[in-house]
C-alpha cells in the first residue's frame, strides 16, 4: 500500500483503497526447490495482468525462471551460430525474443519481491513493461544461472600474449564468441582502464586460454572477463508505459543492458543496485540503463552501480533522418549503429514539436509542430507531417523530436569502477547532485551529443553540483580529455557551435590521475563554473568554443 500511497502523491493518481494480493505460491511457484517455477509465475502475471489494482507477492527466496526458446538463442550464440559478433543477427529491430514475466497492459500493479531471486536460464527479458500504467516494482533481484560472460584469472604474462584460467562455469571454445575483454585488478579493486575487443585465442587445454595481445606483467592474479555478446535484451523494459516506480530493485547480470525505457513517461528509481554477483566482476554487459524518447521525469535517487560494461545512465532523444520529403511530408528512419535501443521505431505524435538540425554541427535551425503522423506495424521508419514545408536539401539535416526529452535527476547516487562514463546528457533541465563517481574508465559526467550514434539533443538547464568524483577519464570514454566533467559535441564541424546553454558547474570535486583537465567545456553558451576543486589534473578547465563563460574559483 506504501508503494501506491508514493505513486498517488508523486504523479497525482488515486490510490486503490483495497489491495489485493496475489501470492506467487498460490499458483505452485516454490522458492529454493531447483525446479522450474516459470509457469506458476506466468499464471500469477497473467492474472494481474488482467485485475487492476493487485499487488504480486514473491515470498524470500530463489525462484527459477526458464525459458526454452530463451535457452535454445544462448546455445546458439555459445556454438558460435550467430557469427563473431551475435549483436548484428540478435539486436536488430523486431527480433524474436523471449519475455521471462510479461506485464504488458498492467495497471495499478505493485510487484513485490523482497528477498526474492529471479534466476533466470536462456537469454531473455526477464521482465517486461509495455504499455503499463501506475507499475511499481519492489525488492525483485534478478541473475543467470549461466552469466553472458565467462570469467578467470590471469596466470601468466609473456612477450605478446597471456593465459587465462578460465572457472568451470563455463568451457572456452574456439567458436564460442569472444566480444569484449575486460580487467578487474583485485589489488586496486578496480577496472583496468582498456579493454581488448575480439581477442586472439588459443585453446591450451584444461580451460586455460592463450590471448594474443600485450598486456602488462603486473596483470597476473587480475580477473578477466569477456563478453559473449554486446547487446541484446535488457533485463527490464519500460515502454509505453506511464508512471513506473522501481524501488529496491537488484540487477547482477544480462546479455544487453540492465533497464531501457523507451517513449515512457514519468519513471522513478530509487535504491537500484547494479553490480556483479558475489564472486563476480562484470554485471551487466553493456549499460546499466539507458532512456531513450522519454519524457516526464526521470529520477535516480540513491541508486548503486558498479562493473556494467557502459554507461550507467545515457537519456537521449534520437537525431531521424529524413530518408525521403515531399513539401510538408516526410519519411523518417533512426539511422543509428544499433538502431534504437528497445528495436521499435521512434514514432512522432501529433502535437510533439521537431527541431530541423544542421547535420555537420548539429545546430538546430527550425522548429515544426507534428500535425500528422503513421507508423506501420514493424517497419524501421515512420512518416511525418508537418506544420510547414521542409527544405529542398533536406538530405544535409536530421529531424528531433524534442518533445520527447525528459527532466532527469540524478541524485544520491554511487557509480563505482566500470567501463565508459557515468551520466551521459543529451536532454534538458537536469539535475546532477550530491553523488561519487569512482574509477569509471571514462569521464565521470558527459554533457554532450552524439552524431555518430544519432542520439542527441544539446542540453539545456543543466546544473551539476556537489559531487565527487575520483579516478575517472583514464581509459574508454574519456571526452575531451577530461577526467569529471565534459560539455562537448560531437559533429563533423563544431568551430562555432554554442549549442549547450545555460550550464551550472558548482561545488565539485574532482581528483584525477595526471588527466590533461577536470572539466572540459565546448560548444556552449552561459556556462558558470564555481568553486569547483581539483587535484592532479594538468589543468583545472579547458574550453572551445564558449560564450558567456563565467569562472569563479
Amino acid at each position: 500500500m506504501f508503494a501506491s500511497l508514493f505513486l498517488a502523491c508523486m504523479f497525482n493518481t488515486k490510490a486503490n483503497p483495497i489491495e489485493q494480493v496475489i501470492d506467487v505460491t498460490r499458483y505452485g511457484a516454490v522458492a529454493n526447490d531447483g525446479k522450474d517455477d516459470t509457469k506458476a509465475l506466468r499464471k500469477a502475471v497473467a492474472w494481474c495482468r488482467t485485475h487492476a489494482g493487485c499487488t504480486l507477492l514473491f515470498p524470500p527466496g530463489v525462484y527459477q525462471l526458464k525459458d526454452d526458446a530463451a535457452v535454445k538463442l544462448e546455445n546458439e550464440v555459445l556454438a558460435g551460430k550467430m557469427g563473431v559478433n551475435p549483436e548484428a543477427v540478435i539486436f536488430t529491430p523486431y527480433y524474436p525474443y523471449s519475455k521471462g514475466l510479461d506485464l504488458k497492459g498492467a495497471k495499478d500493479l505493485t510487484v513485490k519481491g523482497y528477498g526474492a531471486t529471479l534466476l533466470c536460464e536462456g537469454w531473455m527479458e526477464p521482465l517486461s513493461l509495455d504499455s503499463c500504467t501506475n507499475v511499481t516494482v519492489q525488492g525483485l533481484t534478478i541473475d543467470y544461472k549461466r552469466k553472458p560472460f565467462s570469467s578467470g584469472d590471469i596466470i601468466a604474462v609473456g612477450e605478446g600474449y597471456f593465459d587465462v584460467q578460465f572457472t568451470n562455469d563455463r568451457v572456452i571454445t574456439n567458436e564460442i564468441p569472444l566480444m569484449r575483454m575486460t580487467f578487474w585488478d583485485k589489488v586496486k579493486d578496480r577496472m583496468y582502464p582498456n579493454p581488448i575487443y575480439f581477442p586472439k585465442r588459443e585453446l591450451l587445454g584444461n580451460n586455460v586460454v592463450r590471448f594474443h595481445h600485450s598486456l602488462s606483467k603486473e596483470m597476473v592474479g587480475a580477473n578477466a572477463s569477456v563478453l559473449h555478446s554486446f547487446h541484446f535484451r535488457p533485463a527490464i523494459l519500460i515502454y509505453n508505459s506511464l508512471q513506473t516506480l522501481l524501488e529496491d530493485v537488484t540487477i547482477h547480470a544480462q546479455s544487453g543492458m540492465g533497464i531501457v525505457g523507451f517513449d515512457s513517461k514519468d519513471i522513478i528509481i530509487k535504491r537500484l543496485s547494479i553490480v556483479p554477483s558475489k564472486g563476480y566482476y562484470i554485471s551487466t554487459n553493456t549499460d546499466a540503463t539507458h532512456f531513450a524518447c522519454c519524457e516526464g521525469l526521470l529520477r535516480f535517487e540513491a541508486c548503486t552501480f558498479r562493473g556494467q560494461g557502459d554507461d550507467a545512465t545515457n537519456v537521449h532523444g534520437y537525431y531521424q533522418s529524413i530518408v525521403s520529403a515531399t513539401g510538408n511530408r516526410a519519411k523518417l528512419l533512426v539511422n543509428a549503429k544499433t538502431y534504437t535501443h528497445a528495436q521499435v521505431a521512434d514514432v512522432a505524435r501529433i502535437g510533439d514539436e521537431m527541431e530541423l538540425v544542421e547535420i555537420k554541427t548539429l545546430k538546430p535551425v527550425r522548429t515544426y509542430k507534428v500535425i500528422g503522423a503513421s507508423h506501420q506495424p514493424k517497419e524501421t521508419s515512420s512518416e511525418v507531417t508537418l506544420s510547414a514545408e521542409l527544405p529542398d536539401n533536406y538530405s544535409d539535416y536530421y529531424l528531433m523530436n524534442c518533445t520527447k526529452l525528459p527532466r532527469l535527476q540524478f541524485e544520491n547516487c554511487v557509480v563505482d569502477s566500470h567501463l565508459a562514463r557515468g551520466v551521459l546528457v543529451k536532454t534538458r533541465n537536469v539535475l546532477i547532485h550530491n553523488n561519487v563517481f569512482r574509477y569509471g574508465t571514462g569521464t565521470a559526467i558527459h554533457v554532450g551529443a552524439e552524431a555518430a550514434w544519432k542520439e542527441g539533443t544539446h542540453a539545456k538547464n543543466v546544473t551539476i553540483t556537489n559531487n565527487v568524483m575520483t579516478g575517472c577519464g583514464s581509459g574508454a570514454g574519456v571526452q575531451g580529455g577530461a577526467s569529471g566533467i565534459a560539455v562537448i559535441i560531437e559533429a563533423d564541424d563544431t568551430s562555432q557551435s554554442y549549442l549547450h546553454e545555460n550550464i551550472r558547474i558548482e561545488n565539485n570535486m574532482i581528483m584525477g590521475e595526471g588527466n590533461p583537465c577536470g572539466i572540459y567545456v565546448g560548444n556552449a553558451k552561459e556556462v558558470i563554473l564555481k568553486n569547483n576543486r581539483f587535484v592532479n589534473c594538468l589543468q583545472n578547465y579547458t574550453t572551445h568554443s564558449t560564450q558567456g563563460l563565467s569562472v569563479v574559483e
